[in-house]
């Protein structure tokens, strides 16, 4: 499903899966030497559906943070 029929379906079916990452504490550089801005939470599958989302007025959307889930998956 492309990003416009997405939005036209007026449905967000799945949830984005995002990835929470811990945030070094040097300063990072990416091209051409310019600062890198490290983000917490990473949004690994479901990206058109935050842009969807945003563009439909949604403040909030279901998601799961993988990297979690998995440690509970695997500490039982």
């Amino acid at each position: 499903m492309v990003l416009e029929d997405l939005y036209n379906s007026n449905e967000l079916l799945n949830p984005i899966e995002v990835e929470k990452r811990t945030k070094s504490e040097t300063p990072r550089y990416g091209a051409n030497g310019s600062l890198y801005i490290e983000k917490e939470l990473v949004v690994l599958r479901g990206s058109q559906r935050v842009t969807t989302a945003k563009k439909m007025g949604y403040t909030h959307i279901e998601g799961i943070i993988i990297n979690e889930w998995k440690f509970c998956i695997n500490s039982w």
